[in-house]
């Protein structure tokens, strides 16, 4: 690890410990300030990111001809549509279900459908890299579920009085909260994948490839606040998750000559 990769953890570190004096404050402060802005992050931005989960399974079929890898990409996009969803439906509701159930299908089908239409070599060339992508996203997905379920903090949003809030660094405890980490920080952080993207192995990221994803990735911390979903440590502890799985599977998949 280089040492200027050592900066976003050190800038994360210092947004948790800024966090520990002024989480409620500051998002108080940008709560409501950008709704439809907040909202467009909340509801859309990740069906992008999780997308290449589905896109990485199909793939995978095409070369492996395993149809292990379409029931993946069958549950992939089951989560995909739900999560897209619960904004604005009841998923208690058996028709709701039906109609996942049906469109999961759907899904995956019109999926591979394209996949097969791309060229096979293309495929073998950029394969590794969507698995390297679904492994990063799948792993920080799964520690951040663990740590909102063991943490249960209360999102500001859900409060009825100030006296609700909870500091980050302990365990709260409230079954049925999950602010602590942001589960949409932790997702869109594996925009910093794309810095991975390459089409010769000698080829370095642009200047402004670092600019836009990392501009990218600042705004769904923002939104998510806007939004009083998430504090500010919630936001910088999803980072610092998905930062820590990309490093740790790039150098893995880098040894073995996939990257």
């Amino acid at each position: 690890m280089q040492k200027k990769e050592w900066i976003p953890v050190g800038a994360a570190l210092l947004l948790l410990a800024f966090g520990a004096v002024y989480d409620y404050q500051i998002t108080d402060t940008l709560y409501q300030t950008l709704p439809m802005t907040g909202m467009i992050f909340e509801r859309f931005l990740l069906l992008p990111v999780q997308m290449m989960t589905v896109l990485a399974m199909a793939m995978l079929f095409r070369v492996k001809k395993n149809a292990f890898y379409l029931l993946i990409g069958y549950a992939a996009s089951y989560y995909m549509l739900q999560d897209a969803l619960h904004y604005w439906v009841s998923l208690q509701n058996s028709g709701v279900q039906l109609l996942l159930l049906a469109g999961s299908g759907g899904l995956i089908a019109v999926v591979q459908l394209v996949i097969q239409r791309i060229p096979y070599n293309w495929i073998q060339k950029h394969l590794s890299f969507f698995v390297f992508y679904t492994f990063v996203l799948l792993s920080a997905v799964l520690i951040t579920t663990i740590l909102k379920l063991a943490w249960g903090r209360i999102r500001y949003r859900d409060m009825q009085d100030a006296a609700q809030f909870c500091v980050w660094y302990k365990p709260c405890g409230s079954i049925g909260s999950n602010s602590f980490p942001s589960g949409h920080t932790t997702a869109f952080t594996t925009l910093m994948c794309w810095l991975q993207w390459k089409k010769n192995p000698y080829e370095k990221p642009s200047v402004w490839r670092y600019l836009l994803i990392g501009t990218a990735i600042l705004f769904m911390p923002l939104t998510r606040m806007i939004m009083g979903a998430h504090f500010l440590s919630d936001t910088a502890m999803g980072f610092l998750i998905t930062y820590g799985c990309y490093l740790y599977y790039r150098q893995f998949f880098r040894k073995r000559g996939y990257l």
